[in-house]
C-alpha cells in the first residue's frame, strides 16, 4: 500500500461510516441508479482508470496531520477520501506547509492543493471548485466586543502565515498583522497579551479551543467578517485532464452535501 495514497493508514469507524454515508448521498445526487430500480443494460467495457493526481493539504489540524503512528488524520484527509471514491481518481496526498505547497503548485510539482481562496494562489493556479464556505471571524481578548474592523485600528492582530481570510482585512493598513505558525500559537499569544486579536476560520477556532481545554469564554465575542471558499486549486496544465474534470464533479457533490461542515461538526461532537 502506498503511504501517500488516500487509503493509507487506519480510519476510525465513525469517520468511515460518515464518509461512506456521504459517498452514498453523492452517488444519489449524481444520478446513480438505486437498488429499487430495474438493473440497467449491460455496460460497455470499462474505460481505463483515471490517471492519479497529487494533492497537497496544509499540515495543520483540524485539516490534516500525520499521527504518531504514521497515519493521516484530519478533515481534509477524510474529504480527499470521499473525492477519490466519487471521482474514481486516485489522490496521492502530500502534507505540506502553505508556502512549500504553493511553490510546488506553481512549478507543476503537484497537481492540486486545497486552501482558502486567496489572490496569491489565483495568480499561479486555477480554481477547480469550492469545497465549502468557511466563516471568517476575529476574536479579541476575553471580555472584549468588536463592532467592526475600525475597532482594530492600530491593534496587533494575529493571522496564520500567508492567510488572507478577508479582502477588507487584508487591505486595511491601519491594522497591524502579525504572522503566526499555528492556530495554537495564535491563541497562546492572545492569552498572554502579545496580540490584541486573532483572525480565524470559525471551525478552526472552535477546534483549537477544544484541543487546548478552553471554552469560548477564553476569547472575546467573535466579529463575523463574512465567508471565504475553501477551494481546490489545480496547476494550469492539469485542469484540462479527464482526472481533474472528474474531480471537479466530485467537488460539486462535496459542496452540495456540506461534507466539510459535517466532518468538522463530528470532531466537535
Amino acid at each position: 500500500m502506498d503511504e501517500n495514497s488516500t487509503d493509507a493508514g487506519p480510519v476510525q469507524l465513525r469517520r468511515r461510516q460518515l464518509s461512506l454515508g456521504m459517498v452514498g448521498m453523492g452517488a444519489a445526487w449524481l444520478g446513480a441508479p438505486s437498488a429499487a430500480r430495474p438493473a440497467p443494460p449491460a455496460a460497455p467495457p470499462a474505460a481505463p482508470p483515471a490517471a492519479p493526481l497529487s494533492l497537497a493539504l496544509i499540515e495543520l489540524m483540524p485539516w490534516a496531520s500525520n499521527t504518531p503512528a504514521g497515519a493521516r488524520d484530519g478533515i481534509l484527509v477524510d474529504v480527499a477520501g470521499i473525492l477519490a471514491t466519487l471521482s474514481g481518481v486516485r489522490l496521492e496526498l502530500q502534507l505540506l506547509l502553505f508556502a512549500r505547497a504553493a511553490m510546488m503548485l506553481e512549478r507543476g510539482q503537484i497537481d492540486c492543493m486545497v486552501a482558502l481562496q486567496a489572490s496569491t494562489l489565483d495568480q499561479v493556479a486555477t480554481r477547480l471548485a469550492p469545497l465549502s464556505d468557511e466563516d471568517i471571524v476575529i476574536v479579541g481578548r476575553p471580555g472584549t466586543f468588536l463592532r467592526s474592523l475600525a475597532d482594530l485600528k492600530g491593534k496587533i492582530v494575529g493571522r496564520l502565515r500567508h492567510g488572507e481570510y478577508d479582502p477588507q482585512f487584508a487591505a486595511d493598513d491601519s491594522i497591524i498583522k502579525y504572522d503566526t505558525s499555528s492556530y495554537r500559537q495564535s491563541l497562546e499569544m492572545l492569552r498572554v497579551g502579545r496580540l490584541d486579536a486573532v483572525i480565524f476560520i470559525r471551525s478552526a477556532l472552535e477546534f483549537t479551543l477544544k484541543s487546548m481545554g478552553l471554552t469560548a469564554a477564553a476569547v472575546g465575542a467573535p466579529l463575523y467578517l463574512g465567508s471565504c471558499p475553501l477551494t481546490l486549486y489545480a496547476h494550469r496544465a492539469s485542469v484540462a485532464t479527464a482526472s481533474a474534470q472528474s474531480l471537479r464533479a466530485a467537488c460539486k457533490v462535496v459542496y452540495k452535501v456540506q461534507s466539510v461542515k459535517a466532518l468538522a461538526d463530528m470532531r466537535m461532537g
